[in-house]
């Protein structure tokens, strides 16, 4: 293969190492397709989510009582939860960066089944989500593994519905991960990616200077 071909192959090889780098981590990312919706509207009332493709049901979210969204854990999968102020059990929304371990932050308890939100005509809608895109904290097994991850939501002001975004997992049992922390590349393979990337560019650069120094007769 000549020099000149094997460079017009370096972007694809770039954006081929990068794709690559990005899922030899430890963290396991899910952004599916088209974001999952649900809502108290029959075919979206009921959303049960595999996060690790096993073929099993991990959680689901729940509206099927209609003026309610929950999220339920299935087996003995757990998430984080806290209580309002009346005694309600609600779904804890995270930042970006909290950390997700067995211990339960301050004012949380882990838990298998909490409201998400819950809307009531001519009332309202109450909950920590209205409104906001978070991360419930997640606890789950994979075969007799307990491992820790998160799942982004993104909550409608107005309702008790919303859109399941994506969510990641650590693939290190027990290990626990940071709320929206996804997979990086490694030190080398960035090396790899900075050096491909040159040589294309330093590639094109010369290419365009002999077009200048040479121009076609016209």
């Amino acid at each position: 293969m000549s020099g000149r071909r094997l460079l017009t192959w370096i972007p694809g090889m770039v954006l081929a190492l990068a794709g690559t780098a990005f899922g030899q981590e430890t963290i396991a990312h899910v952004r599916p397709d088209a974001p999952i919706s649900f809502g108290p509207v029959p075919g979206f009332d009921y959303r049960p989510l595999d996060l690790d493709g096993n073929g099993t049901n991990d959680f689901v979210v729940d509206t099927s009582l209609l003026m309610t969204t929950v999220l339920v854990g299935e087996q003995s999968n757990r998430f984080l939860g806290s209580f309002d102020g009346g005694g309600g059990l609600y779904t804890l929304p995270l930042a970006s960066g909290v950390p997700i371990t067995s211990i339960a932050p301050v004012e949380s308890v882990w838990v298998g089944r909490g409201a998400v939100s819950a809307c009531a005509w001519p009332f309202g809608c109450v909950g920590p989500w209205l409104g906001l895109t978070a991360y419930a904290g997640i606890e789950f097994q994979i075969g007799q593994d307990v491992h820790y991850g998160w799942i982004q939501i993104e909550h409608f002001q107005f309702s008790n519905a919303g859109k399941v975004l994506d969510w990641a997992y650590e693939t290190r049992p027990g290990v626990a991960i940071a709320a929206g922390a996804v997979p990086e590349p490694s030190a080398a393979t960035l090396l790899l990616l900075g050096c491909l990337f040159t040589a294309w560019l330093k590639s094109t650069k010369r290419k365009t200077l002999r077009q200048h120094e040479h121009p076609k007769a016209l």
